[in-house]
């Protein structure tokens, strides 16, 4: 390491100690004059001074990125299924079959919403939805009556990506549309190693190649920001925001399209730590 890397790093050593050394309201002074965001915990608060003093280094010193993984990803595709369940029946033993497949595209460049895919599934097995799991998931029979099957809505979402792959002949001024590089996103393992899996097996497909390695956001999330393990609700609490969509197993209001609805709230946690990166949970 030269004398540059050594001062370069003491400098941030020093910068970072000040940081937790402050209190919440000079935390805040300070976001605020830089033009950030002062909301959520101390620990997000300091993270987040923390990170924007790293990219100031950063800019005026190229070296420093290379301490800090940079974001591999052109764009996330944020997911969160929703599955037939029954409140009679053991959770372990429950053929779950998936009934809402709803995708959140967010270009990591611009922090932005590109599209969404969304749409409602017919299960194959148990077509008819439980009244348990109306109430929770808020998805009424007549909806899935109207739906496709699995895979012709999975077929649907590979095109949509695919398409995505592309750039548009007729607009020249889509880069950040672009797909080169996609992570999925997900809250916790369930959407893919459990809800996928089973749908793979019920319809002999075999799992999707894009989403063996996917972000596990709330992992991801607790682990940088140093809090204990949260759900959704919990996320958006430290960054000091509101969860206006489902509870889930809580009751409170259900939205019209609960897993779009939650899938596009994930967007906020994600944008807000864009160093996801692509290791299975």
């Amino acid at each position: 390491m030269s004398d540059e890397d050594s001062k370069l790093i003491s400098r941030l050593t020093k910068e970072y100690g000040r940081i937790h050394s402050i209190s919440t309201r000079q935390l805040k002074e300070e976001l605020s004059s830089f033009g950030l965001d002062t909301r959520g915990t101390v620990l997000v608060l300091q993270k987040r001074l923390k990170e924007h003093y790293r990219r100031v280094q950063s800019s005026t010193h190229p070296q420093i990125a290379i301490w800090h993984r940079k974001n591999p990803h052109s764009h996330y595709a944020i997911i969160d299924f929703e599955a037939t369940c029954d409140e009679n029946l053991p959770e372990t033993d429950f053929m779950h079959e998936i009934i809402e497949v709803p995708v959140v595209l967010v270009s990591t460049a611009t922090a932005e919403i590109i599209d969404i895919f969304h749409e409602y599934v017919k299960p194959k097995m148990c077509p008819v939805l439980s009244p348990f799991c109306k109430k929770l998931t808020g998805i009424n029979q007549t909806v899935i009556n109207q739906s496709r099957s699995f895979v012709e809505v999975w077929k649907d979402l590979e095109k949509w990506i695919e398409d995505k792959r592309t750039p548009s002949q007729t607009d020249t001024n889509n880069e950040n549309e672009v797909i080169k590089s996609l992570c999925f996103v997900t809250d916790g393992p369930w959407d893919f190693k459990k809800f996928l899996a089973k749908e793979c097996r019920y319809n002999n497909m075999e799992f999707p190649s894009m989403c063996v390695k996917f972000c596990n956001l709330r992992r991801r999330f607790c682990n940088y920001y140093g809090v204990k393990r949260v759900n959704i609700e919990g996320m958006l609490k430290n960054l000091g925001q509101e969860f206006d969509g489902l509870v889930k197993r809580g009751g409170g209001h259900v939205p019209k399209q609960p897993g779009l609805d939650i899938s596009t709230t994930l967007g906020l946690p994600t944008v807000e730590y864009r160093t996801v990166g692509t290791s299975p949970t």
